[in-house]
């Protein structure tokens, strides 16, 4: 049997054939599914709906308070009375009935502009939650990538697979037919039989793998175990990333950049709320009353008043123990801490980005190297195969360059994977991961 010389090459970096083209999924479609699906990201979006339902100005205390009150109060009493000019007025089981009912309206007009700063505080809180959402989704992307790559790269090698499996059932054949001629010994039969069945037990193994790589990649999609798909997309590294590129990207975007940023914005705005309390409180108060009451004791028969009522409140703690003095050095503190924090990400996002950029560096240069390799190792069996069906090698040898052409295939298809992934994470430092 002749291998069309390209084929190797071919199958492995090509797209990938599809059994049903309607459940073809690319990568991106696979990340698509998964942020819509997925149910960490969709606990981490409610969260995130929180944050965003938090930032108004009614919680930073700008907009009036505004109570209404009404109270019934019914009561039964026995009184005596006696007045100075002698009469007396008695009464058993008397009702009196009163009923008060109100509405006060309360409005800080100015708290030493506390009120700003924890509304400013409020929207620096909305955006960290939103940076904790993107960090769930890179994180999530991340996985799914994983499994994506892992089950192309199972797809792969069962491609290579079966082509071997056919080598060594071709190659078993022509044994048998030696023996049969008496140009061979028995074993050499045995010998290859073995050899094939290593191959088919091979092949079971990443058969198993690859539909449970399917069912792990459905569950982060957030999809029942009974969907079916094809991956389509490529092994083929991408062309090469420049290092600068990256990382300006990832001083930019990348989220634990910005949540150490948030974070030192938050702690400045919690020491401005601090401060406020320093300065007195300004309250505007209004209100309408109505009260009636019902007596058959005491002077008053009955009674009803009602009216409007207006003003102002001014408020200012004088000492408090120096409490907001601490508070307030504290609060110092607490921002320096975050300024020292930013400080320790960006050292750690630039060593991050260089490590990354270095192991992509290398997944890509061993990759063209194991595809050099690849050349050699294919024209040696070519060789071989010609060879042994010449009966100028014994069944042995060929085995030995069948064994060194797959081990060449699977190392190359292990460095693409690898630059495939790496890839992917200097996607995720920079910030680019989710679109």
């Amino acid at each position: 049997m002749k291998l069309n010389s390209g084929f190797f090459l071919g199958f492995m970096f090509l797209m990938g054939f599809v059994a049903n083209a309607q459940n073809a999924i690319s990568l991106k479609q696979a990340f698509d599914i998964a942020l819509e699906n997925n149910f960490s990201i969709q606990i981490a979006s409610n969260d995130f709906e929180i944050t965003k339902k938090n930032n108004v100005i009614g919680n930073a205390g700008m907009l009036p308070n505004i109570n209404g009150v009404v109270n019934q109060d019914n009561q039964v009493l026995d009184s005596k009375q006696k007045f100075l000019n002698g009469t007396e007025n008695n009464r058993t089981g008397a009702k009196i009935n009163q009923l008060n009912a109100g509405v006060e309206l309360s409005w800080t007009l100015f708290n030493g502009m506390k009120m700003f700063a924890t509304k400013n505080k409020l929207t620096e809180l909305e955006a960290i939650g939103e940076v904790r959402l993107r960090q769930q989704m890179e994180s999530m992307l991340m996985r799914v990538a994983k499994s994506y790559f892992d089950i192309l790269l199972l797809k792969e090698q069962l491609k290579s697979g079966r082509e071997f499996i056919e080598i060594s059932e071709k190659r078993l054949a022509i044994a048998r037919a030696k023996t049969l001629a008496g140009k061979s010994a028995k074993s050499e039969v045995l010998n290859a039989q073995v050899n094939l069945n290593t191959d088919l037990a091979e092949f079971k193994r990443l058969e198993t793998q690859y539909k449970n790589g399917k069912l792990s990649l459905n569950q982060l999609l957030g999809k029942e175990i009974s969907f079916t798909f094809e991956v389509s997309d490529s092994l083929i590294p991408a062309q090469a990333l420049s290092f600068e590129a990256v990382k300006d990207l990832a001083i930019k975007n990348n989220s634990g950049i910005r949540m150490a940023k948030l974070n030192k914005e938050v702690a400045q705005f919690q020491l401005q709320e601090i401060k406020g309390e320093r300065y007195p409180n300004l309250q505007f108060k209004s209100g309408y009353n109505y009260n009636q009451q019902q007596s058959e004791a005491g002077f008053l028969q009955s009674s009803n008043t009602n009216g409007y009522h207006y003003g102002l409140g001014l408020n200012l703690s004088i000492f408090n123990g120096f409490d907001i003095d601490r508070r307030i050095g504290n609060s110092k503190i607490s921002f320096k801490n975050s300024d020292i924090q930013l400080k320790d990400s960006l050292l750690k996002m630039e060593v991050a980005v260089s490590q990354a950029y270095n192991v992509y560096l290398n997944n890509v240069d061993l990759y063209q190297f194991e595809k050099s390799n690849l050349d050699v190792a294919k024209q040696n069996f070519e060789i071989s195969r010609d060879q042994f069906e010449q009966g100028m090698i014994s069944s042995n040898d060929l085995r030995i360059a069948q064994v060194n052409y797959l081990v060449n295939v699977n190392r190359l298809l292990i460095a693409a994977y690898d630059s495939k992934l790496s890839e992917m994470e200097l996607e995720r430092l920079s910030g680019t991961l989710v679109k």
